[in-house]
């Protein structure tokens, strides 16, 4: 089982072979959908990136519900404001989240005991946080009721969803771990 413990400055996380595995997969699979429009595409001219990263583009709302949950309408009602919003910073959100996904993959791609530092434990957070989001979009949890359904109901999921809940525990385990392990070392750095 996964352990996670603060040496020195660092924070170690250690994982066994299969949930390093399954790690690299579902990150991997959330570097691919924030990717989705091609926006870290080497194959677009430069000038479009450009364009892209000056808002000078528009930029369609997310079909997929769940990068729509990573990007969100900054107005719910008011379709104009979101369009003009998502133009203007959907680009620089989204290359943000595919950085933290990166930094994800390079210290699962160290081994099973990974070495962070606190910039890295950050990036791990939010890159936590990110796909914990895509999951609950995919298992239909919206609220705190919907997920105490869920875990209610347990027994009546199928296997794919049972799955896919039980990764999103471990995965808010980590992350859980990882932010306790944070503040701890913060609040001993306050003690000195």
């Amino acid at each position: 089982m996964a352990a996670i413990d603060a040496r020195g400055d660092d924070v170690v996380l250690t994982l066994q072979d299969n949930e390093r595995s399954l790690m690299l997969t579902v990150f991997t699979d959330l570097a691919a959908l924030l990717a989705e429009d091609g926006d870290g595409d080497d194959d677009r001219p430069d000038s479009e990136n450009w364009e892209a990263r000056l808002g000078l583009v528009d930029r369609p709302r997310p079909e997929d519900p769940a990068l729509l949950r990573l990007l969100p309408d900054v107005d719910p009602e008011d379709a104009e404001r979101s369009a003009e919003f998502r133009r203007l910073t959907e680009f620089d959100l989204k290359q943000a989240k595919a950085h933290n996904v990166r930094i994800v993959l390079l210290g699962l791609s160290r081994g099973n005991d990974i070495s962070l530092t606190r910039d890295e434990v950050l990036a791990w957070m939010k890159g936590l946080n990110d796909l914990r989001l895509v999951l609950a979009v995919r298992l239909g949890i919206d609220t705190e009721e919907a997920q105490e359904e869920k875990y209610d109901h347990r027994e009546d999921l199928s296997e794919s969803e049972d799955l896919t809940l039980t990764l999103y525990d471990f995965l808010t385990w980590i992350q859980d771990r990882l932010t306790t392990t944070l503040l701890d070392q913060t609040q001993g750095d306050d003690e000195i």
